[in-house]
């Protein structure tokens, strides 16, 4: 079952959004202080140009799926470590979900309980999810999609009056090379278009609209800044304390205001979303994992994914250095090669493919041309053939 371009574009919103509003705010912040922002927007917006590569390349396959395409343009064994690429790039993108939800959970609504009261519930909505495809999984996010936006704005609304311009004062004050450090450093935290590699095929674009991808790509890219805005103006130098920016924004709000219940709905629907997007990523994982090993079955795949899920879920303390994996080179470059150059290949590959398909034609044509009658026109040539 296809996807349609609107269910595109919010599984590209959501996922431009989900991470950005979590801990990534405050690590940030170590490293680009009052900064921050301007490294997370050049980046989004690289992202999201890169969002319209992606999709000319999915309007250009005509296989039913990645792999196909990718030996059309590349050959089988390319093909196959590009996907294994994408394995540790989906891999990342599910461990960082899956740690960051515990500590939010933990931090926001219980201090200490059995983790293995939310996880294996939650487990079994992933696993489910995944089994149904990502149509199951638009639909799901679809219907969320609206709710987040809304209660992101009401949560930013009800503290921006409170957030000091001034905080950003000055600019750059430490130049711009820690500014590039920071964002590879970062770079796992992005690369949020890597997901639509693993759609190909999937998506129907009969109904495509030119500007919806657009406005939900710059809707993504403001409501992020505004976040941003209010979470710096708010904690400004000790924003680095503050792990989570939508709770933390939210427990000053409920300070500021009666309706209390009404910003931990809101937190609490955060929740949701973030398992949402560990079944599209987990889904796109075990997609790549059923093309890189030529598997049949969805079963295999899927166990491999949960176990997986369920062992990041239940690290907990004990292995907090693992958090270290993801401001690693290797998490960056995993980044690099999965969003911005795997992508860069796949279509100098097809375009190289193309010109040798027309000089082959070419030649083909010429070669017939003199067998038949070397000094007949092109044009009486065309005739000969049938051709207009």
């Amino acid at each position: 079952m296809k996807i349609n371009y609107r269910q595109l574009s919010i599984l590209v919103f959501m996922s431009f959004v989900s991470l950005k509003l979590l801990a990534l705010p405050s690590l940030l912040y170590v490293d680009s202080g009052n900064m921050s922002w301007l490294v997370a927007l050049v980046l989004m917006i690289v992202d999201a140009l890169y969002v319209f590569l992606i999709l000319d390349l999915m309007k250009k396959c005509e296989e039913k799926n990645i792999l196909e395409f990718m030996k059309k343009c590349l050959g089988p064994v390319l093909s196959r470590v590009f996907l294994a690429i994408y394995i540790l790039k989906y891999a990342l993108v599910i461990a960082n979900i899956s740690k960051g939800l515990e500590f939010f959970v933990v931090e926001n609504f219980y201090n200490e309980f059995n983790w293995l009261v939310f996880i294996l519930p939650l487990m079994a909505l992933i696993g489910y999810m995944t089994y149904k495809g990502i149509r199951n999984i638009a639909r799901v996010s679809e219907m969320i999609n609206l709710a987040i936006v809304i209660g992101c704005l009401y949560i930013a609304f009800q503290s921006v009056g409170s957030a000091d311009p001034t905080a950003y004062i000055p600019m750059f004050k430490d130049g711009v090379v820690p500014l590039f450090e920071s964002g590879f450093k970062h770079l796992s935290w992005f690369g949020s278009a890597s997901f639509m590699m693993l759609l190909f095929g999937k998506v129907d674009f009969k109904e495509e609209k030119k500007w919806t991808m657009i406005k939900y790509l710059i809707f993504a890219i403001v409501l992020v800044q505004i976040m941003y805005y209010v979470f710096y103006g708010i904690f400004d130098n000790i924003s680095a304390t503050h792990n989570f920016c939508i709770s933390d924004i939210s427990q000053f709000s409920s300070q500021e205001s009666s309706i209390n219940e009404l910003s931990w709905l809101i937190v609490a629907l955060w929740v949701v979303a973030q398992a949402v997007q560990l079944a599209l990523y987990s889904y796109c994982m075990m997609q790549a994992i059923k093309f890189t090993f030529n598997i049949k079955n969805n079963t295999i795949p899927i166990i491999v994914v949960m176990v997986y899920v369920l062992i990041w879920s239940l690290v907990g303390e004990n292995t907090i250095g693992l958090e270290r994996l993801f401001f690693t080179p290797f998490a960056s470059i995993i980044t690099i090669l999965a969003q911005y150059v795997i992508p860069l290949v796949l279509y100098i590959g097809f375009y190289m493919q193309n010109r040798r398909k027309k000089i082959f034609k070419s030649k083909n044509f010429i070669k017939n041309r003199i067998e038949i009658a070397p000094n007949v026109s092109v044009n009486k040539f065309k005739m000969l053939r049938g051709e207009k």
